[in-house]
């Protein structure tokens, strides 16, 4: 049902970016929709009464252990202002061998990821290859965290964390035009400070290729990370990984 509805919602954006480019003009405010893939590695740690479980997925792991995942953002912007949209979800699953010795013999974690952003964006800075952007925001986070000990010297153990939380966020976003098709993008932002999660942030960075003026792609690499203390567990996620994206503006 959900995909359903963020299908829905997707077409009818995108509907309007072919259809609405006069209306968008006539009241000076633009907008970018920008669905991308994003195949990041993951690393986790959780801690459990037996000690605190380390797991790694490389790219090319994820591509494999990736039951689902959706990403994009879109951005509407008038004068010297702008509003910012991002949302991520992944299904992940890391299997390896436990640092536990024979106590269990393999162990499994389950991540279930949802990240939803928004920010209001100031340009500080602009002239006609530079531009800077100050940025205040909020991240929603939704995520759930299963845990599965194969049986060992001792029987197998399953647990699970499932919680949510909003951090606010401070941040900055650069771009530069390289020449009239190559754009250069850098983005960073930290959020956290123990009102949400301990700490997060993330950077990203692009470079894209722009066909016309509605039309472009950019590729380039994301790495975020949050780490927080989840029913009396320490957990910490860092996911990073290329990333390729379409982006219209209408």
């Amino acid at each position: 049902m959900q995909v359903a509805v963020g299908t829905r919602v997707a077409v009818g954006l995108l509907v309007a970016a072919l259809n609405g480019p006069a209306v968008a003009q006539e009241n000076g405010w633009s907008f970018a929709l920008s669905p991308y893939l994003w195949t990041p590695g993951i690393s986790s740690s959780v801690g459990t009464r037996f000690g605190t479980l380390d797991a790694n997925a490389s790219v090319g792991d994820v591509l494999s252990a990736t039951k689902f995942a959706a990403m994009g953002s879109f951005e509407a912007r008038k004068g010297n202002w702008g509003l910012i949209a991002d949302f991520l979800y992944s299904d992940l699953e890391e299997r390896g061998e436990t640092p536990f010795g024979v106590l269990f013999s393999r162990a499994r974690i389950d991540t279930e990821l949802t990240m939803l952003g928004g920010y209001a964006a100031y340009r500080l800075y602009e002239d006609g290859r530079v531009a800077l952007d100050a940025m205040g925001g909020i991240r929603a986070t939704w995520l759930n965290v299963g845990v599965s000990l194969s049986p060992g010297a001792l029987p197998g153990q399953a647990f699970s964390t499932d919680e949510s939380w909003v951090d606010p966020l401070i941040g900055v976003r650069a771009r530069i035009a390289l020449s009239q098709r190559w754009i250069a993008m850098a983005l960073a932002d930290v959020g956290g400070f123990g009102a949400g999660s301990d700490l997060t942030w993330q950077v990203l960075a692009s470079l894209g290729y722009r066909f016309n003026e509605r039309w472009s792609v950019q590729g380039g690499w994301r790495q975020l990370s949050t780490k927080k203390d989840l029913g009396g567990r320490d957990i910490k996620l860092e996911l990073g990984g290329p990333f390729l994206g379409l982006t219209v503006r209408f």
